[in-house]
């Protein structure tokens, strides 16, 4: 019997300014995400990145958070759709974890025994398709940290990436192509890295190279729906420094207006389900930015979520069917 464990990045457990001040400190005080040693980047996060950014970042979550029921973070939210409908069309077990807060891997791999006694492979399945230490490594490194720890009755097949999988691609596509209609541009935006890591990884080879990957989506995605290359355009979000991969997004689409370019598409193939960088970057911050700049047409593109292309997506590349 195999089962599925979707895994994603983090969130706050709750929309509150403590909540967010703790999952910043936990996730910025890991040495993957900062490229510091531990001691450091521990005391940096705890100390004072988190204390003196939550309450901004807290602004944030407050504007995208669920109000209805159930009032949970969105990630959460279409992370427990997305298992759920994986488990009914599907007819496998499935549960959610969080590298950085809950649920917890280890309750997660509980869970799916639980569910199924007969347990014999575990398919971990990263929602983030392209490669980068802050986030495929760490992961697989605290799945390996708890696994090894005593001996299971199944085994862990992590899915690395699937950047270029025609299953990703053609869903993304399918997703995609509603909103691409009348635009001038077509603007992709990934989360923005330390230069650093990225020549790090480009040096290990494209299997560890990020640039190249997302280059490689963007190419393939467009190459799907005959989208000629001179008319997208890649920024980068959420930086944290000016040493990290530009364009950046909040500072260059205000210059789309004068470009003559008044009608855009954004969408972010780098998150499959939508979150604080989706919904707040793009759709509140950038969209505002861009109109006021003299913009005429903003269109967000949502993440892939819980849709049918997307568990049709999952299955066969989990499974390879």
């Amino acid at each position: 019997m195999r089962g599925i464990l979707l895994i994603n990045i983090g969130t706050p457990a709750t929309c509150s300014k403590e909540a967010v001040k703790k999952f910043m400190g936990d996730m910025l005080s890991d040495p993957l995400v900062t490229g510091k040693p531990g001691w450091v980047s521990n005391f940096l996060a705890k100390k004072i990145i988190a204390p003196a950014s939550s309450g901004k970042s807290f602004n944030k979550y407050s504007q995208i958070w669920r109000k209805e029921h159930p009032e949970v973070s969105p990630m959460i939210y279409f992370m427990q759709k997305l298992a759920q409908s994986l488990e009914e069309k599907k007819n496998i077990p499935v549960e959610i974890a969080m590298r950085y807060g809950e649920p917890e891997i280890e309750q997660a791999l509980k869970n799916l025994e639980k569910k199924s006694p007969l347990l014999h492979e575990v398919v971990v399945f990263p929602l983030y398709p392209h490669y980068t230490q802050s986030t495929t490594q760490t992961t697989i490194d605290e799945i390996g940290r708890y696994f090894y720890k005593r001996p299971h009755s199944y085994r862990l097949r992590l899915v690395e990436h699937y950047f270029d999988h025609p299953a990703f691609i053609n869903a993304l596509a399918k997703h995609a192509e509603p909103y691409l209609k009348d635009i001038d541009k077509l603007v992709f935006s990934y989360h923005s890295l330390p230069v650093d890591q990225v020549e790090a990884g480009w040096k290990k080879g494209r299997e560890f190279d990020y640039v190249y990957q997302l280059k490689e989506t963007n190419r393939l995605f467009c190459e799907k729906l005959n989208i000629q290359l001179q008319y997208t355009l890649l920024l980068y979000a959420s930086q944290r420094g000016n040493n990290w991969l530009k364009p950046f997004l909040d500072k260059d689409i205000s210059d789309l207006p004068r470009l003559g370019w008044k009608k855009v598409a954004i969408i972010a193939p780098g998150f499959p389900v939508d979150n604080l960088e989706t919904l707040f970057d793009i759709d509140i911050e950038a969209r505002e930015l861009f109109m006021k700049a003299g913009g005429e047409k903003f269109v967000f593109v949502p993440s892939l979520n819980n849709s049918d292309e997307w568990i049709e997506a999952i299955w066969k590349i989990t499974v390879g069917v």
